[in-house]
């Protein structure tokens, strides 16, 4: 029901596009975060525009993210086969021009999934390494990993409620051209650590973030971000995950008319845990195209997909979709 749930949403996000007239344009980075079943336990904000509006906005997204990664060493083992689909409801409210307290309100489904025969034939018309993904069963979940000192499994569809962020902003400038601003943001442990919904502990994190638009006739948009998270104790990351990691990222939005915009992205954060694995034990890489359909002046709609740009440091591929309000 949440798969078929969350393609009807984005179904229905697109239909709606050529109903509605364009005012002023909704400006902000595509949603995106790491949904490796590891990584999706950390608390590592998505980017966002570093704005602020007062009043309410709010975003309603949707991800479908694929896996497959399977690798051994000396002293680790991981192995990732499966879909996750998360369904997101992020709620910011601008307390005044330059403070806003905002909510992340999401909830995760792991399963066997469908797309597994899609990326096959991707990978098949392109000739490009699937890493082993055609020599096992299609649409089958288990994500296992095992080291000397720890092990965690699962093998069975499970979904529910995953681990709820709240986050206090405040913007330090504010030009026509740039905005500055910081935020402090707190992960609470919501989740359900035996259905990999949830880390079992909670994660604090401080970031920067940076909006502007080019300083020329060029119809271009940007977006940043740099932060660090300290990661609370998980029972299912074990004694080597990470106390602290860093991550960044840097969107550009260029605007092709007045109704759409093409939208290019990358994320990246550091190593989540002490591992011989480059899947688990190196930084992260994501790189994102979408496009986003202004639907007036308070609502815009964006569709995309993300690649692990860093092979087998996060899906194989996650689709995408958000719809977005703004006062």
């Amino acid at each position: 029901m949440v798969r078929k749930g969350g393609l009807v949403t984005a179904a229905v996000f697109v239909a709606l596009a050529p109903c509605l007239a364009v005012a002023e344009r909704v400006h902000a980075p595509l949603w995106v975060e790491n949904l490796s079943p590891m990584a999706a336990l950390i608390g590592i904000p998505s980017q966002r525009t570093a704005d602020i509006h007062e009043g309410l906005s709010v975003t309603a997204h949707t991800d479908l993210a694929t896996h497959f990664v399977s690798q051994v060493s000396d002293n680790d083992q991981v192995f990732f086969d499966g879909e996750s689909q998360r369904q997101s409801l992020g709620i910011r409210w601008g307390l005044s021009p330059v403070w806003e307290v905002s909510a992340t309100l999401p909830v995760t489904r792991h399963s066997g999934g469908f797309v597994d025969s899609y990326v096959n034939r991707w990978h098949d018309a392109f000739g490009m390494s699937d890493g082993g993904r055609s020599a096992v069963p299609e649409d089958q979940i288990r994500y296992q990993f095992n080291s000397l000192v720890q092990g965690a499994s699962l093998d069975r569809s499970a979904s529910g409620r995953s681990d709820v962020t709240f986050e206090l902003a405040h913007i330090t400038e504010r030009q026509k051209d740039l905005q500055i601003a910081y935020a402090i943001g707190y992960k609470a442990s919501t989740g359900n650590v035996d259905e990999w919904t949830g880390s079992g502990a909670s994660d604090v994190y401080s970031v920067a973030r940076f909006s502007g638009a080019h300083r020329s006739d060029l119809p271009f948009y940007w977006h940043g971000q740099l932060g660090v998270t300290h990661v609370g104790s998980s029972a299912l990351m074990g004694p080597r995950q990470k106390e602290w990691i860093g991550f960044g990222g840097l969107s550009m939005e260029w605007l092709l008319t007045s109704h759409w915009a093409l939208l290019a992205q990358f994320d990246s954060h550091s190593a989540i845990l002490s591992s011989d694995l480059k899947a688990l034990g190196e930084p992260a890489g994501m790189l994102s195209l979408g496009l986003r359909r202004s639907l007036g002046r308070h609502w815009a709609v964006d569709v995309s997909f993300a690649e692990d740009i860093v092979v087998e440091s996060a899906p194989d591929i996650i689709f995408q979709a958000s719809l977005h309000y703004r006062p």
